[in-house]
């Protein structure tokens, strides 16, 4: 029985082949395998049958009937349900999906503020933000600010040496009291103690030249390694195409190194440190400034991080991407990123006080110490979370230029690069039109007005010689086109 029934399924799998209706129908694999299947199903089910000749007629005539009704089902399914589902699913990956037929409605139904579609600029910036990697340059830009971190506090560090032959000693002890008490409301009491004043001593005891200006060039060259991924970061969000020498990009890399330097301190003072050593009333104090400093605390502090933040923002935004703007189209995205940045600085300043520990357990040393490293561990990480948010919010800010830029040149509102989606009357998207170009034709189902032809035969009249149908001449195919690149 077992050679009758492999020679059946041999056969029945050749004619299969020869028959046009089947073949046209289901490839050689799905044909051979369903023969095959039934051959199986068919010795399997007479295998409690007696040996002999009566068997071996049943399996092949059971076999033979069984092959010709599976290949003929199959290839029924095929035709009418696989075929028409398959291209069914395949015109929706090639049409417009889920992010096209969202800013179509936004197109359609605009909410416009000044002048500008409101709706359809968050929808595409939206877009955008994950097209540019925003993320994932964020992420370089706070691991270059991390490890430029390091040679800064050893630059800083070795220079504190100078302060006492120039500023005298009594200056000096008081900045040396101001720097512990600082430490000690970021760290646990005990840890700033034992710990970081005597670190604090010795770096102001040393006197070391040649390794402060060296990790301070050390950090201006990973600083300006973070704005060399931002610069990026905006040339993509603007379409175009960074065309500076190396020399431009390091250059410009320092400057705006420079001014980070003095951004970050400016808003870690104000916004994180400041709160933390108890506020205006305690930083006059310390110092002796009198109640003019409270008075100006109180009223100027959030003014001057907002004006600093923002006049940084508005320059980076003005001069790093490779694009002719002016100052107020950088507004907009200057504003975005400040509040971004004020709201994670917030945020980790809230962390800092209600998260650290004002004091250490006091069990055995070994556990004092084990606390200590986990404070710290969770300090430097919240530090990083800090970084890549921040960086977030600033390159969320450019990206947000980058799309009103758009809107206002009339980049997605241009027939020559998008045309609007189809009202919902059953139209169907040709994939020809997407291996095109941006011009996109659109074949109407029964009943619909206008015919394909007339609009098929009027792309190829457009077309020049050697250009697929459907692309116009002198058009640019690539709907990204960067406007107004320097």
């Amino acid at each position: 029985m077992l050679v009758t029934v492999v020679i059946v399924g041999l056969v029945m799998a050749v004619v299969a082949r020869r028959i046009p209706w089947v073949s046209h129908r289901l490839s050689a694999a799905s044909s051979t395998l369903l023969t095959w299947a039934v051959a199986i199903l068919t010795a399997v089910f007479l295998e409690a049958w007696s040996a002999g000749a009566l068997r071996a007629v049943a399996a092949a005539g059971i076999a033979i009937a069984g092959a010709l009704v599976a290949v003929v089902v199959g290839a029924w399914v095929s035709e009418h349900i696989a075929h028409p589902l398959m291209a069914r699913a395949r015109r929706r990956r090639e049409g417009p999906g889920f992010k096209e037929h969202l800013l179509a409605f936004a197109d359609r139904h605009p909410m416009r503020i000044g002048g500008i579609n409101t709706l359809a600029l968050l929808l595409r910036s939206s877009f955008r933000i994950g097209e540019v990697r925003v993320t994932g340059l964020a992420a370089e830009m706070s691991y270059y600010g991390l490890i430029s971190l390091v040679p800064l506090a050893t630059a800083l560090g070795a220079s504190l040496g100078f302060l006492r032959p120039v500023l005298g000693d009594e200056v000096v002890d008081q900045i040396r009291e101001s720097v512990v008490n600082g430490l000690s409301a970021v760290f646990a009491e005990q840890v700033a103690v034992e710990i970081l004043e005597p670190l604090v001593d010795g770096l102001l005891a040393e006197q070391r030249t040649s390794f402060a200006v060296g990790s301070l060039l050390v950090t201006l060259y990973l600083a300006s390694r973070v704005f060399r991924a931002a610069v990026r970061a905006l040339d993509d969000a603007y379409r175009v195409s960074d065309r500076r020498g190396l020399v431009s990009q390091y250059a410009l890399g320092l400057v705006f190194s420079l001014g980070l330097i003095v951004t970050v301190v400016a808003v870690l003072l104000l916004v994180v440190i400041g709160p933390l050593l108890g506020g205006g009333s305690e930083i006059a104090d310390w110092f002796g400034w009198g109640e003019g400093f409270k008075t100006a605390w109180q009223v100027l502090r959030w003014p001057v991080v907002i004006a600093v933040l923002g006049a940084f923002l508005t320059l980076l935004y003005r001069y790093a991407p490779n694009v002719d703007n002016v100052w107020t189209q950088c507004l907009p995205g200057a504003i975005v990123g400040t509040l971004g940045v004020l709201l994670v600085s917030s945020g980790f300043t809230l962390y800092m006080r209600f998260a650290v520990p004002d004091t250490m357990g006091t069990s055995s040393a070994d556990s004092e110490m084990v606390q200590a490293a986990a404070q710290m561990l969770g300090l430097v990480l919240a530090g990083v979370l800090w970084l890549w948010l921040c960086s977030i919010a600033i390159l969320v800010g450019g990206v947000l230029d980058a799309e009103l830029d758009a809107q206002r040149s009339g980049l997605y509102t241009s027939s020559a690069h998008e045309e609007p989606l189809p009202a919902r009357t059953g139209e169907l998207w040709l994939p020809a039109a997407r291996e095109s170009g941006p011009r996109r034709l659109w074949r109407p189902r029964a009943g619909s007005a206008a015919p394909v032809e007339g609009v098929a035969a009027a792309a190829e009249e457009a077309a020049e010689p050697g250009m697929v149908p459907g692309e116009s001449a002198g058009v640019d195919s690539d709907p990204g086109v960067a406007s107004r690149p320097r």
